[in-house]
């Protein structure tokens, strides 16, 4: 049995255009899929907790039809049973985890290849604890976290007022470039103390700091171009005070992978981080905002298991 999870309003209602096609695709019931539709934040993790529960022993693999956040969603939900395959379907404004997947096919293309001939990739996640001192426990993200401006211009996108109007104008997918360009002008630096692998850098300040597990984030901006899934290691790149114009100019280059050439940009290896500040840091993961004191970032020692193409 295959269960897909689907969030209706991705991609601006192409995800449930799509869910409708693929529900008459006769491999449907051929290989026995039933689906449920989130209907609210935090649904997709709960809908995939109780499925796992329950279906664990009949349970071919979970196929996700949305954006990158419901996929993290649906992430953290089996995060018990890590054995489950998962599929994705991207059907959001980013769909930045397809890219670093290498997913070739889209659409009813890809579902075909999940249920019909499955290959699969071993990726290898990681784990993020926020203010550590609340002792809630550890998450996983699939594509990236980030301090600083990276924080900043997801909160921007991710206010409702902002989403409305870019569906309304049809540009979804400049969501991202269009949020940076309101949030440079007012993000300044954050001071920070930052540990890679148990030993303190001696940077201290910076625009941003960004943790991720292969080459994408922000709809295609290539901002880590040699991170892999399947490394043991995390990529962690800080670009270091810098003028509003010249960060401009910076992101331009992210779009090519250029941006680590400069000499404000310096980028590690490393499977542990911890950052730590005085002042609220606004933060991202895996396109989610917010803010935290400190956080606690660790590459996954096991991997989780991916249908690819």
């Amino acid at each position: 049995m295959y269960i897909m999870i689907v969030n209706p309003i991705a991609g601006n209602g192409q995800s449930i255009n799509l869910f409708r096609r693929i529900q008459k695709e006769p491999l449907y019931k051929k290989k026995n899929c039933r689906s449920f539709l989130t209907e609210e934040p935090g649904h997709a993790e709960r809908l995939a907790l109780q499925v796992t529960k329950i279906h664990h022993e009949s349970l071919e693999g979970i196929i996700v039809l949305g954006g990158d956040g419901t996929l993290h969603e649906v992430v953290n939900g089996i995060r018990n049973y890590p054995d489950t395959p998962l599929g994705f379907i991207p059907a959001g404004s980013g769909n930045d985890f397809a890219r670093g997947l290498s997913l070739k096919n889209r659409g009813l293309k890809l579902f075909r290849s999940y249920v019909e001939k499955p290959m699969r990739s071993k990726v290898f996640l990681a784990s993020y604890s926020l203010n550590q001192w609340q002792k809630k426990g550890s998450r996983t993200f699939m594509n990236s976290m980030g301090f600083g401006l990276d924080g900043v211009v997801v909160g921007e996108a991710n206010q409702q007022k902002y989403r409305s109007w870019t569906k309304r104008l049809h540009i979804t997918k400049l969501t991202y470039p269009l949020a940076l360009l309101r949030s440079i002008a007012k993000t300044e630096p954050i001071h920070f103390e930052l540990f890679l692998d148990g030993k303190k850098t001696n940077i201290n300040k910076a625009m941003m700091v960004t943790i991720t597990n292969h080459p994408y984030y922000g709809g295609g901006m290539k901002i880590a171009p040699k991170a892999k899934f399947n490394s043991k290691s995390l990529t962690i790149l800080v670009v270091k005070p810098i003028s509003k114009k010249k960060l401009m100019g910076m992101f331009v280059s992210v779009f090519f992978g250029l941006h680590t050439k400069m000499k404000e940009v310096e980028e590690w290896k490393a499977s542990s981080v911890h950052i730590s500040s005085g002042q609220p840091l606004p933060f991202q993961v895996d396109g989610q905002s917010g803010t935290c004191f400190d956080c606690s970032i660790k590459k996954a020692e096991t991997s989780t298991t991916f249908y690819s193409d």
